[in-house]
């Protein structure tokens, strides 16, 4: 009996959570952004002009499979943004990323971080361990309810040197074409608040872009 009660509890628990989490995201301009609509009113297109920041929410469609916990998502190779030039000038950005999560219970997340100016040059081999997830505090929730940012603290230094990486905040790859978000500090608090940074020369507020490894075109 108590298990039947402790699941009644659990389910509508488990329900909100989730609507919190990956809750629809609104549209919204943010520089020469525009957005393709289906009948359904799902997003199936979106372009952005070569200067544009990030745009904050996550470009899910109907049809694309949203993961259990988005940071399980954190697989693979990528680079930045082609054509992006925010992205690509912009030299706190690594070139290129390797990701490499699994479902293992305990397991770290590691990430690989290369030169922004050469992508065969290993700057750090850091292992992480998830530590929650945070609102965007631009954008959420009233501009979009997806902008929700994955949080991983630094546990293991596997080679180079992953101080500067002490804390890496991840809009994990999502969308199609999949791409990816990234910021990386000493202080979560100020990586979130890069967020309601005003635009400058400095590439600010930090949006940096990653596109799959084998794409050549823009991917957001």
């Amino acid at each position: 009996m108590k298990y039947t009660l402790r699941r009644v509890f659990l389910f509508p628990t488990l329900i909100a959570l989730t609507a919190l989490f990956f809750g629809c995201g609104h549209d919204h301009e943010h520089g020469p952004d525009t957005h393709t609509h289906g009948p359904g009113g799902e997003e199936i297109a979106h372009t952005h002009g070569p200067d544009e920041r990030g745009d904050g929410h996550s470009h899910y469609t109907s049809t694309t499979e949203r993961p259990a916990f988005t940071y399980l998502a954190m697989n693979g190779e990528f680079h930045l943004n082609p054509g992006d030039s925010m992205s690509q000038n912009d030299p706190r950005n690594p070139g290129r990323l390797q990701l490499t999560t699994d479902e293992e219970a305990g397991s770290l997340t590691k990430m690989v971080f290369y030169a922004h100016d050469n992508m065969d040059q290993k700057m750090a081999e850091c292992g992480y361990e998830f530590v929650g997830s945070r609102p965007d505090p631009h954008y959420f929730p009233e501009q979009s309810k997806t902008s929700i940012w994955d949080v991983f603290k630094k546990v293991e230094d596997y080679s180079g040197d992953c101080m500067p990486y002490t804390y890496v905040i991840s809009r994990s790859p999502h969308g199609d074409p999949i791409h990816m978000h990234l910021r990386y500090g000493e202080d979560v608090e100020s990586l979130l608040a890069m967020s309601n940074d005003a635009e400058d020369s400095n590439f600010n507020p930090w949006w940096a872009t990653y596109c799959d490894i084998d794409r050549t075109t823009a991917c957001d």
